[in-house]
């Protein structure tokens, strides 16, 4: 699964990430023509016909980059631009529009067609902000091309048109940001016209600066455009955004309604292993009995998966205490060495007494002894630090394969938890490839987000998608019941002084139900004393509080060196013309 899952995200990421193919702008445009009206308003009606001639090169388009934000003296001053029409070939094109670090882009084209030789575009705009007040008049100071063309602009030319008379003076100049050349110009009181007088060079325009009486029209402001996490939280704008999590959310109740719930057994009657189970359901009450054995004479890690659904190495840690009280090994501290040392512990593994019927060991069981003792009788504790983590994966492995095939689970509760896991990492990948794709239209980053909240929302429930069988259920609501006689000791003492070796039967379920400490607390005051183990040898005189005490120590050592893994090994190898408004420019995709 994890492979397939690893090639899913790097075709994704192949086909979605786009390859920015380095363009050999073996191209020109022949005649770029700008109509531009003032209007009453006091808006801007531009039109810009583009003719460009590919030649032999194919591209989908053309995209145009116009400025939508200024810094004028210091201070940033916003334009409103507002795509109103694109044809190509006096045609309706496909286009979008998207703001890019100031820019307003619109690409023209389709993403599935190419073009080549000439092609005409026509786009048309409203731009509100880009008339203002000077000394003695208003004006119109314009950058009509821009000056961010990556190919030559053979012919460019600018007609300026308003509402009534007023027009005082014109200029323009033409060639790259700060050229002082001037280009052709004509006027009367109600129109202008532009022209250049050489063709352009790749990063050069044309600039015109048009002064009108004032008043003539009102000088309009425009607002910043709305960010990102405004629009995010605007109705609907957040449509995108709203949706993606919506559907993440009922697919991942769907998927626990269906396949996460555990089944039970109606009525909460135990029967056999094949009777037939129901999904429980929600907010199903169960009762829940003391049970003064552990049901069914499960296993102490058998009941620590039950329990939370993992084989956790306190599971393990558990076992080892279990085989240490049934005869399998002993364990006998070594005092340490010096004021500041750790004591260590000797494990020897030894035979059962035969003392009336010897429980067969569990498949998890053996493993956990042959890996514990490869062939060998003793070994220290301190030597399993960074040698057993592998060891313990497989063990944990086992013990999933002995609770699947008693049939607690229907499946391997871990490899249902990676599943989801693999699921949350698609999503994210996902996620990450929309955000490659295009960083700057606002519906795909929605959907992007969006697809991250759904990537942390089966992150965080990935842990409850393993399900129990019916049997697997009645045996949990029963553990449960065992917990209750542990934590609840000094409500039934008489239990403890009834049977002999209750206390050493007991002791690896309260470390699995992570109930030494008080379990330790509630014998001392109940009186409880058992006989001196056999199994566990301290350095101490033996006393109930103490013994508890330090097989806590042990079992807190025991977990730290299982689950130490060797350190990784890692490190680090040893980069004028263009003024006013208008401006920006284009290229070809």
């Amino acid at each position: 699964m994890k492979h397939v899952v690893i090639l899913l995200i790097g075709l994704i990421l192949l086909f979605i990430v786009p390859h920015k193919a380095q363009a050999s702008n073996n191209w020109v445009i022949e005649n770029f023509n700008s109509h531009i009206s003032v209007q009453k308003s006091g808006a801007v009606h531009v039109v810009e016909t583009i003719s460009a001639n590919f030649r032999d090169q194919t591209e989908h388009g053309i995209y145009r980059d116009i400025p939508y934000l200024y810094d004028q003296n210091g201070k940033q001053v916003y334009t409103s631009v507002t795509v109103t029409s694109v044809l190509k070939n006096n045609s309706p094109s496909k286009y979008t529009t998207s703001l890019i670090n100031g820019y307003e882009e619109i690409k023209v084209g389709d993403p599935n067609n190419l073009v080549s030789g000439r092609n005409v575009y026509t786009i048309q705009y409203d731009v509100i902000g880009v008339l203002r007040a000077v000394s003695d008049t208003d004006e119109l100071y314009w950058n009509v091309t821009g000056n961010d063309w990556l190919v030559p602009i053979q012919k460019a030319e600018a007609t300026v048109i308003l509402p009534r008379e007023g027009m005082t003076r014109v200029t323009c100049y033409e060639g790259p940001k700060g050229s002082p050349a001037h280009c052709q110009s004509n006027f009367d009181s109600t129109a202008a016209s532009f022209t250049t007088v050489f063709s352009l060079s790749a990063s050069e325009g044309l600039t015109i600066v048009v002064d009108y009486k004032k008043d003539l029209v009102p000088l309009l402001t425009a607002k910043p455009p709305k960010t990102f996490w405004e629009k995010l939280i605007q109705w609907p704008t957040n449509t995108p955004f709203v949706s993606t999590v919506l559907a993440g959310v009922i697919a991942l109740f769907v998927l626990w309604y269906k396949y996460g719930r555990d089944y039970w057994f109606a009525g909460n009657l135990f029967g056999t292993k094949d009777q037939k189970g129901h999904i429980k359901p929600i907010g199903a009450h169960e009762t829940i009995s003391v049970e003064f054995t552990p049901p069914e004479h499960l296993r102490p890690a058998e009941i620590g998966v039950l329990m939370d659904e993992r084989a956790d190495t306190l599971d393990v840690v558990a076992t080892i205490i279990d085989l240490a009280t049934r005869g399998y090994l002993t364990i006998t501290e070594v005092p340490k060495k010096w004021m500041f040392g750790k004591i260590d512990y000797l494990l020897t593994k030894s035979t059962p007494k035969a003392s009336g019927k010897v429980i067969e060991l569990l498949s998890y069981e053996q493993l956990l002894l042959d890996k514990l003792f490869y062939k060998r009788r003793q070994v220290k504790l301190s030597s399993l630090k960074t040698t057993f983590y592998s060891d313990l994966k497989e063990v944990k492995e086992a013990l999933y394969a002995e609770v699947v095939t008693k049939q607690f689970f229907p499946f391997d509760p871990e490899k249902t938890r990676d599943r989801y896991r693999w699921i949350a990492i698609l999503l994210g990948a996902l996620a990450a490839g929309f955000f490659i794709v295009n960083s700057t239209n606002d519906e795909v980053l929605f959907v992007a987000l969006g697809l991250i909240v759904d990537s942390m929302l089966f992150f965080i429930m990935y842990r409850y998608m393993p399900r129990k069988t019916a049997y697997g259920r009645e045996l949990y609501r029963r553990s449960k019941g065992y917990y209750l006689f542990i934590n609840k000791a000094e409500k039934y003492r008489q239990r403890y002084f009834e049977k002999e070796n209750m206390f050493n039967e007991v002791l690896p379920y309260a470390i699995v139900f992570g109930l030494t400490k008080k379990f330790a607390k509630q014998m001392e005051e109940m009186g409880v004393r058992p006989a001196q183990t056999s199994w566990y040898v301290g350095s101490q005189p033996f006393a109930t509080g103490v013994f508890l005490g330090s097989v806590t120590d042990f079992s807190n050592s025991l977990s730290s060196a299982m689950a130490s893994a060797p350190p990784s090994s890692g490190g680090f190898s040893g980069g004028s013309s263009g003024g006013g408004f208008g401006g920006g420019g284009g290229g070809s995709w």
